[in-house]
């Protein structure tokens, strides 16, 4: 269990670890921990940039002929944003297009305080969500939603304290250097800085001892991350311990105890410290018994190939004399172990350019229509997803067609004993074949897996299922030999019946009309129904 624990640990630590390293120390005159801090504080600029996803082919012979034609349509992605406007960090807007195989798809976003509104190309409405709203659906936090405010409130200043802090401490890559060039950002040729570093998977743990050992020696720089830690969190904390005091009849000591530490800052950020420190040094003097051999011991082949040489992060920065980052270009690949995945590697490709920093700069906003989609109340999943998107758009060929997620496999047993006593062992989702030979289903059963809506009329003895993905309107009225499609009457090889209170219809017939192939099994008396 310890060892699985430090894995665990390690891992995220060295995934973490290898999109942060930039250098620490200043190289040439630049200073790279300052362009880092400079761009996290921007308030307001404009940018555009892409990022790209490449699938690299591995052995596919056991690729299905659906497979083959899944991957072909998404071994390349790209997600573009052709302009991004930030008026300031509660405003923003963004023009871009999602592109693959088979076609461009573009959108518009915007984001208005905590509301944000999204408009896809064949989407037939807007779809909007507010982050206040998926805050309070998350799982339940000891925390008060006052206090969870405060703190949301109170991160963003802790941000450019805690960044310095790592870039601070974060050791040099062994392939890093600095060169003058001149770069075109947003058509205007500029003087930058570039900064170009590699990063091999094989080198990250390396790099995480380094960095820890860092952070020992730097007494100074964590000390001060903690005050400043404190200077936010202690007066929220301290509020919250009040407020549970009040509410809880049962006295403790150990309230008593924290306040005396949170009332004396000095006291708390010792305390803090020493721990901290006490900490990684256990660490850093056990790292062979733990961290290295932890990592040696990996039966993992996929954690293996991601810390060999095969997992390269190469980046170019481009810095001006403002310490600003404006420009990037960077790449990570790394292995896929399982040769049954039909991959051999994936490929990330980020690029970045920024303009108009800190100057005034107008975010668009989209307008929330009466009809417009709330993400909150709406079900998304599924062939649900299609019924929002025109069906001679581009969206949704990509989510019927290539991403396929109507598709439905539905393996059913066959209850062929007449013996009502014996048929009540059976519950309301088993088919039966009747007295005429027809296989009969329950329709709400079916009707709703596929994602359609059933009601049922109880003074007409009607059941109407309304499949929105075939646009079809099907009405089945009990003990008649025949249905209404879309209005159509059509005859039916067995009428509907009620049968241990649910209604069930002629298996193929129900099934056809909503676009279903049919596979019966007489060796196992079963029945397989697929929709793509």
């Amino acid at each position: 269990m310890e060892r699985k624990r430090w894995t665990w640990w390690v891992s995220a630590s060295l995934v973490i670890l290898m999109f942060a390293l930039t250098g620490c120390q200043n190289l040439q005159g630049l200073d790279v921990s300052q362009a880092f801090q400079n761009s996290a504080a921007v308030k307001s600029g404009e940018s555009r940039g892409s990022l790209q996803l490449e699938l690299i082919p591995g052995d596919q012979t056991a690729f299905t002929a659906n497979e083959k034609a899944i991957f072909n349509a998404l071994k390349n992605v790209k997600l573009e944003l052709t302009n991004v406007a930030m008026q300031d960090k509660q405003h923003l807007s963004v023009n871009g297009a999602i592109t693959y195989s088979k076609g461009k798809i573009p959108f518009q976003a915007s984001l208005d305080e905590t509301q944000i509104v999204l408009q896809i190309e064949g989407a037939k409405q807007p779809i909007f969500f507010d982050l206040t709203d998926a805050e309070r659906g998350s799982m339940p936090s000891p925390l008060t939603t006052d206090m969870q405010k405060q703190i949301m409130d109170k991160a963003e200043s802790l941000s450019p304290a805690i960044l310095k802090f790592i870039i601070a401490n974060a050791p040099n890559p062994s392939q890093i250097a600095v060169s003058s060039v001149s770069e075109q950002v947003y058509q205007e040729t500029l003087s930058l800085q570039k900064l170009h570093l590699e990063i091999k998977g094989s080198e990250l743990v390396g790099l995480l001892k380094t960095f820890l050992t860092n952070i020992i020696a730097d007494d100074k720089g964590l000390k001060e991350l903690i005050g400043q830690l404190y200077d936010v969190l202690a007066p929220i904390i301290k509020e919250e311990m009040k407020r549970s005091a009040t509410e809880n009849e049962f006295s403790s000591p150990f309230p008593d105890l924290m306040m005396a530490y949170l009332d004396n800052k000095t006291l708390a950020v010792e305390f803090v410290y020493t721990t901290v420190q006490q900490g990684l040094q256990k660490v850093l003097k056990d790292w062979n018994q733990t961290v290295e051999s932890s990592l040696s011991s990996i039966r993992d082949d996929q954690v293996k190939a991601f810390l060999s040489d095969k997992t390269v992060l190469k980046t170019d920065l481009f810095i001006d004399g403002d310490k600003q980052i404006r420009k990037v270009n960077a790449e990570l690949s790394f292995p896929i172990a399982d040769a049954k995945s039909g991959i051999s590697a994936v490929k990330l490709t980020f690029v970045n350019e920024t303009w108009n920093i800190n100057k005034p700069v107008k975010a668009a906003s989209i307008a929330i229509t009466d009809d417009a989609l709330d993400l909150s109340e709406a079900p998304f999943y599924g062939s649900t997803i299609l019924n929002y998107f025109k069906k001679d758009s581009q969206a949704y060929s990509l989510l019927r067609n290539d991403l396929q997620v109507a598709k439905k496999d539905i393996h059913l047993l066959l209850n062929t004993n007449d013996d009502e006593d014996e048929y009540s062992f059976y519950d309301a989702s088993h088919p039966f074949i009747n007295e005429d030979n027809i296989s009969m289903l329950p329709v709400r059963f079916l009707s709703e897996r596929l994602g359609a809506a059933v009601k049922w009329d109880d003074t007409a003895k009607q059941i109407i299922v309304k499949d929105d993905l075939t646009e079809k309107t099907i009405v089945f009225t009990l003990n008649s030999k025949s249905a209404q499609v879309n209005g159509v009457t059509v005859a039916l090889e067995s009428p509907a019946i009620l049968k241990n209170g649910s209604t069930f219809v002629p298996l193929r017939f129900i099934a056809e009309q909503m676009g279903c192939k049919i596979e019966f099994d007489n060796q196992t008396q079963s029945v397989n129904l697929t929709r793509q």
